[in-house]
């Protein structure tokens, strides 16, 4: 019972206290199945959305089994979620590549990426930030990204900014309450 009363509290926090974060936007890229993909594509639905990329060793792991557990644990309301994974690595993130990467998490969730310079001022957009570390100097080169999770309404505007590390059923809470927001 204290569990459940903290994280709502936690989501009622987060839904209302994140939104000044950035100011997100729409957006085009490649979807993990070559196709292109706009946040318009989105429209009617919530998105969930984290930047990473796919050799990350330990945050976008967690990040992405965080949301794959929050959509199975809200069921059939998890059809109103898109989930978005935006790659900051577009030299080894490809679209097949992503497209494997992405299904060991969950079916519904969408890899993305571009050219470095779009998915550069995306994550602008977003306030979201990443650094190559020894890009040049190895093949496994690492990325220093930012890791927050990004709540985006069914009309495509920045609803609020979630904390990597937030527990999955905290997620799950803040994606049931922006499923029942009302549309304006």
């Amino acid at each position: 019972m204290r569990r459940s009363i903290k994280y709502s509290f936690i989501a009622l926090l987060l839904i209302t206290g994140g939104t000044a974060f950035g100011s997100g936007g729409d957006f085009s890229l490649t979807a993990h199945n070559g196709k292109p993909y706009s946040l318009a594509d989105s429209r009617g639905n919530i998105v969930i959305l984290s930047f990473g990329y796919s050799f990350c060793p330990d945050i976008c792991p967690t990040a992405l089994a965080t949301i794959s557990s929050a959509l199975d644990s809200i069921g059939d309301a998890a059809q109103q979620v898109d989930p978005l994974f935006i790659s900051v690595d577009p030299d080894r993130d490809t679209p097949e590549f992503l497209s494997k990467y992405t299904q060991y998490f969950h079916p519904r969730l969408i890899g993305l990426t571009g050219d470095a310079e779009d998915i550069a001022e995306i994550a602008g957009r977003y306030h979201a930030r990443f650094k190559f570390v020894g890009k040049g100097e190895t093949p496994n080169y690492t990325i220093d990204h930012t890791a927050s999770l990004y709540v985006i309404d069914r009309e495509g505007k920045l609803m609020t900014v979630l904390p990597h590390g937030l527990p999955p059923q905290a997620l799950a809470e803040s994606l049931m309450n922006a499923i029942n927001q009302p549309s304006e």
